[in-house]
Formats: C-alpha cells, structure tokens, sequence
C-alpha cells in the first residue's frame, strides 16, 4: 500500500510539473493582441506554404504566420500568441521552393539541389513591398502578389 501511494505521489509530482511547464510568460510589456489573418492570393489563386510578416517602424514584436490551402495565414507574436497588436504594419511574404538539381549523379557525388523564390522580390522587404494593414480589433485582409516567378535564390 506505501509503494502505491508513492507511486500516485510521484506521478501527481510529475503531472504537476508539466502543467506548471506548459504555461509560457508573456513577455514583459507584450500589448493586448487582436485576432488577425491575412489570405494571400497569387494571380488571383490561393498561395499555399508562403510565409507572412508584418514589420513595423519599432520592430519590438515578430508577427507572422504560414498560408494554408487556401492562402490563409492566422497571425501570431513571436511565434507562440495568437494574434498581433494593433497597429499599422507593412506586409512582407516569402516564398521559396527547393528542387533537385537533376544533372547526373555518380556514386561519390552529393546531390545538389536549387532553391527559387516564387513571389516577387518586391515582396520581401518592408522597405519595398507595397502591401500594408492596419490592424484595429478582429482583422481580416486579402493581399495579391501578382504574377508568379520562378527567380532562382541568390546566395549569400
């Protein structure tokens, strides 16, 4: 009976100590935050697997989000918070795609493989896209890219 009461114990000592884990800190003066997302069409078509930010002049907080199926990106602060604060932001999206390079291979080669951008560059840099949202409670914005390319990454 005292090894099963220990047992019980040390299990609640450990289901303590997750649910105390799980729970992250805000970080010190993080606003309120509103719900947020965006849709990200190219050519008028849902763009799926681009990444999307929103920059602002202070830089203080990272927002961002990933477009689904259908070129939807819910927005969250510094990756874990739902949402974003409000504010007006520039709207940045990325996307890129890694393809084998398909030139013959030999047995003491590595594979090679090259990655493009398929959204504008324009698109990239708060400094140059044109995109911008204002975000005042529940916020919802559609944003085209325009045309597709197919411009191979330039490597640093």
């Amino acid at each position: 009976m005292i090894r099963i009461n220990l047992t019980r114990a040390a299990l609640f000592a450990a289901l303590a100590a997750s649910l105390v884990g799980c729970s992250k800190p805000r970080p010190d003066g993080l606003p309120s935050l509103v719900p947020c997302s965006v849709t990200i069409t190219q050519d008028s078509q849902p763009l799926e697997g681009a990444t999307v930010a929103f920059e602002s002049d202070d830089m203080r907080w990272a927002i961002g989000g990933s477009t689904d199926a259908n070129g939807e990106a819910k927005m969250f602060t510094h990756g874990t918070y739902p949402g974003a604060p409000e504010g007006t932001y520039k709207v940045t999206v990325v996307k890129q795609v890694v393809e084998a390079d398909g030139s013959a291979e030999t047995a003491s080669s590595t594979p090679s493989a090259k990655a493009y951008n398929l959204v504008d560059a324009q698109f990239f840099k708060p400094d140059t896209t044109p995109l911008e949202i204002t975000v005042k409670g529940k916020t919802k914005e559609a944003f085209d890219v325009g045309a597709a390319v197919r411009e191979p990454v330039k490597m640093l």
